[in-house]
């Protein structure tokens, strides 16, 4: 008798036990599914709903996922390479400390969703909506942003050397501290935009509209203004430009 409760027992805590719970790398692609860990690769997931999916560490190289719906999705720890993700919906997705390397997330819609401290290597983001994302501390090279959406993305301490900005919309986008150098903000719409501390060494702002923006304390040694929008810029040291300043702060 003794014997058997604690048999029963025993099963009953290994049922109820985390392991219980592990993923299951077997299962197919599905809302909520667990894939932790598991190896995805190589695989055409176009399409698929991945809505909520438990996706830490999965190794997705040489993956399609475009026009995959991973709305809220968790990819933190996961490896990207090569991964397909145009038009994929992503929004609220964690791809926090993510290792990304030749991606591809154009024309996807990234809205909330994190990338903080990932490390991003020729991704292309070109024409995605990335409004509110959170890039901070991420090391991004060679990005190519072009004409992304990226109203109150936040790119605080972001590593973003080289990176293409051109024509992107990022109203109230916040730079703060991050390191641009070289990178092309030109025809960029940066209305509100802080950029305070940034390294803006040769920055091409030229054409650009930083009205209302401020790059109060960022270094803006060989940084292009020319035909660039300066109303109401709060300055390298503080003073405000005059309403209707082009290219020189006035």
């Amino acid at each position: 008798m003794k014997n058997s409760f604690i048999l029963n027992f025993i099963l009953l805590a290994l049922l109820l036990s985390p392991f219980s719970l592990k993923a299951g790398c077997s299962d197919e692609a599905k809302a909520g599914v667990n894939w932790t860990g598991c190896d995805k690769s190589n695989l055409d997931l176009s399409g698929v709903d991945l809505q909520s999916a438990v996706l830490r560490r999965v190794n997705f190289s040489n993956t399609n996922l475009s026009k995959a719906r991973l709305q809220s999705a968790d990819l933190t720890f996961s490896t990207l390479d090569n991964t397909n993700f145009v038009k994929a919906r992503m929004e609220r997705a964690r791809l926090n400390n993510a290792k990304i390397s030749n991606a591809d997330f154009s024309m996807a819609v990234l809205d909330e969703a994190r990338f903080s401290r990932a490390i991003i290597k020729q991704t292309n983001f070109k024409s995605s909506r990335l409004n509110k994302t959170d890039f901070y501390e991420a090391q991004v090279e060679a990005g190519m942003f072009e004409k992304a959406q990226l109203e109150k993305a936040n790119f605080s301490r972001a590593k973003l050397v080289a990176a293409n900005f051109t024509k992107v919309t990022a109203i109230a986008a916040i730079f703060d501290q991050a390191n641009l150098e070289e990178a092309n903000f030109s025809e960029a719409d940066l209305n509100s935009a802080k950029l305070v501390g940034a390294s803006l060494l040769s920055v091409n702002f030229n054409k650009a509209n930083l009205s209302a923006a401020s790059i109060q304390g960022a270094e803006i040694d060989g940084a292009s203004f020319e035909g660039t929008k300066l109303s109401s810029t709060i300055w390298v040291k503080y003073q405000r430009c005059r309403n209707g300043s082009v290219g020189v702060c006035n």
